[in-house]
């Protein structure tokens, strides 16, 4: 059976291949799960990358040349929906945020969950019940283990710790809510600048291109201040999904993905302001992406498919996915020209 998978790995990524035809150099990685609906993806130092499912709650494992294996299977370790991942290396530890659109008490809720990086074990639930009425979507660790997470039903970051008890509200403010209050969700991507001084937050706008805004938090004084837009890449954004630095520069997976998928953001002298560049040579290779990584010189991003369960006014909500469910990979340096 072992052989047989790896064949029919092996066939899919031919055809994929041969599907993407002009980009010949992408390839697509097939990952496990007809209910996945991959949404986080987080690249490790040994080269290999975690997929987080939003329709499944697992945690795949993907290695160079090597099928997906599951590092947290589906329905395990009390996990609902995968969203945000991050990677506290120095402590051996994975962070997921974890969401339920359906607690025992009917309404929606999350926490975190805490999970040996190397073995797959979970150590922790913070806290072991669902905080009700809160969306947690991406999630940052800071050098000092301090964590950092968006909500996306709220203009608010909470924080939380190892030892915390439960997380708490690190900072609530006005420019963490969504331009347009007929929408539901507020906060999605979020990443901490490279000198650890600023967190970095995408406030989303996600039918709407050109309404994305992202907003700079300082970590110590917790003031919230806007960050100027400019560029080519303003009339494309919708707001981040996932997002991170590599190299100083900020990279992004538009909420909005048919004006852009991928986005990356320039800033200036202390963050105030950003230029935002589109990138679409392999647009077309997109579907409904969520989050990218970027492992050896290549821009992996997975293709949530998430508009076939949540309505992006597209016309796909209810629709049956595109299988297998895909990452997409690209050189890094396509990206660049």
């Amino acid at each position: 059976m072992k052989t047989v998978t790896k064949i029919l790995v092996g066939v899919l990524v031919m055809l994929s291949n041969t599907i993407i035809g002009q980009h010949k150099q992408a390839a697509f990685i097939p990952l496990k799960g007809n209910a996945l609906y991959p949404e986080g993806i987080l690249a490790l130092n040994d080269g290999s990358l975690l997929v987080g499912g939003f329709g499944d709650g697992s945690i795949q494992k993907v290695q160079s040349g090597k099928e997906a294996v599951y590092f947290s299977a589906p329905g395990a370790n009390g996990m609902t929906i995968a969203v945000g991942m991050a990677a506290d290396t120095k402590n051996n530890r994975l962070w997921v945020a974890n969401f339920n659109f359906k607690t025992a008490s009917g309404k929606p809720g999350s926490n975190l969950k805490v999970f040996d990086l190397k073995t797959g074990n979970l150590l922790r639930t913070i806290p072991e019940s669902y905080i009700e009425g809160v969306f947690f979507n991406e999630v940052v660790v800071q050098p000092d283990g301090n964590v950092y997470v968006t909500n996306t039903f709220g203009p608010q970051i909470w924080s939380a710790n190892f030892s915390s008890s439960a997380p708490t509200v690190f900072v609530e403010h006005e420019l963490l809510s969504n331009p347009d209050p007929a929408q539901p969700f507020d906060l999605n991507g979020l990443s901490s600048t490279p000198d650890n001084e600023y967190l970095i937050a995408s406030v989303m706008d996600r039918l709407d291109a050109g309404d994305g805004r992202l907003v700079r938090i300082h970590l110590k004084s917790k003031e919230v201040t806007p960050i100027q837009l400019n560029g080519g890449g303003v009339a494309a954004f919708a707001g981040s999904d996932g997002m991170f630095f590599h190299n100083g520069i900020l990279y992004m997976v538009n909420v909005y993905a048919k004006a852009g998928a991928i986005l990356t953001a320039t800033f200036s002298n202390a963050y105030s302001s950003a230029e935002l560049t589109v990138h679409l040579k392999h647009n077309d290779l997109y579907d409904r992406p969520t989050a990218s990584a970027i492992s050896k010189g290549r821009l992996y991003t997975v293709n949530s498919q998430l508009n076939r369960i949540i309505d992006d006014a597209d016309g796909k909500l209810n629709t049956a996915p595109s299988l297998p469910f895909k990452v997409v990979s690209i050189p890094l340096s396509e990206i660049r020209k």
